[in-house]
């Protein structure tokens, strides 16, 4: 076995919209326990909204620079299982992805420099090495388990030339990148956190921008939230009053505190926000 390629670490992070209620999660532990059962399994998160592959990008790319270098994140948000979409391996900032080409990576391609990508290789040797029973052909409708699981322990065993194929052009999810008019930034909410805030596609680096243009006050807007002034932190606005602030991730929500600017406000993943450079 070639160990050219070697991580530094048998770490696998999961992260998926399977929930806890089937056995989803379970098993694909157990696929990555049987081929070593000395990897470090963590549940990053398996309460994204199905098939919501925004929401799961953005999950993803919080998370990824507070694991320790070598770990494997295998995201599977799949709404294409079993369709010509692609899969892919990427290494990037010392860490590595396993999952479906079908833009988990975007934020990560945008935030962090020299992303590297490539198709996952299904040789005769690594087929085999995937299928569920040791023989049969993977299932076409729960790749979790008969590709990406194994693919991610292949990868934290350092065995990543074995799975490794064509250097690829990621898939892109179309609003993770800003628009930037020129009084303007319009992007996407991104996700939607447990307390009801609103993340959007929008980072600090847009809105610094925006706001040296007019004495610090701009305007945002999604759905029905109108604000005119950015907040430092939840506690800066009374209890039940909305506010816009810079997360704990660097981009721009919007929210309520101690409430949900989701409910109040009627926003949903995917919806644009803007931000406008203006008086109030």
């Amino acid at each position: 076995m070639s160990t050219s390629d070697s991580t530094n670490s048998k770490i696998v992070a999961l992260l998926s919209d399977f929930g806890c209620r089937d056995a989803y999660v379970g098993i694909m532990k157990g696929v990555i326990l049987s081929l070593d059962p000395g990897i470090r399994i963590v549940d990053l998160t398996h309460e994204i909204e199905p098939q919501d592959i925004l929401s799961g990008a953005y999950v993803l790319y919080t998370a990824w620079n507070h694991f320790p270098r070598g770990s494997v994140f295998c995201a599977v948000v799949d709404p294409g299982v079993g369709s010509r979409r692609g899969t892919l391996l990427a290494n990037i900032n010392q860490r590595y992805l396993i999952a479906p080409d079908n833009g988990l990576i975007s934020l990560l391609v945008r935030m962090i420099p020299d992303s590297r990508a490539y198709a996952l290789r299904r040789d005769e040797h690594f087929a085999s090495s995937l299928s569920a029973d040791g023989g049969s052909s993977p299932s076409s409708t729960f790749h979790g388990r008969d590709l990406f699981a194994p693919a991610a322990a292949l990868c934290a065993m350092g065995f990543t030339d074995r799975i490794r194929g064509r250097a690829i052009e990621p898939v892109l999810l179309p609003g993770v990148i800003p628009e930037h008019g020129p009084n303007s930034v319009a992007g996407k909410i991104l996700h939607i956190d447990r307390f009801g805030n609103c993340i959007s596609s929008v980072h600090s680096t847009d809105v610094a921008g925006l706001r040296s243009q007019h004495e610090g006050k701009f305007r945002v807007q999604a759905g029905a939230f109108r604000e005119n002034r950015l907040c430092r932190t939840y506690a800066d606005v009374p209890v039940g009053a909305p506010l816009c602030l810079i997360g704990s991730s660097g981009f721009l929500e919007v929210a309520v505190r101690e409430g949900s600017a989701a409910e109040r406000f009627e926003i949903t993943p995917g919806q644009p926000l803007t931000a406008t450079a203006a008086e109030p």
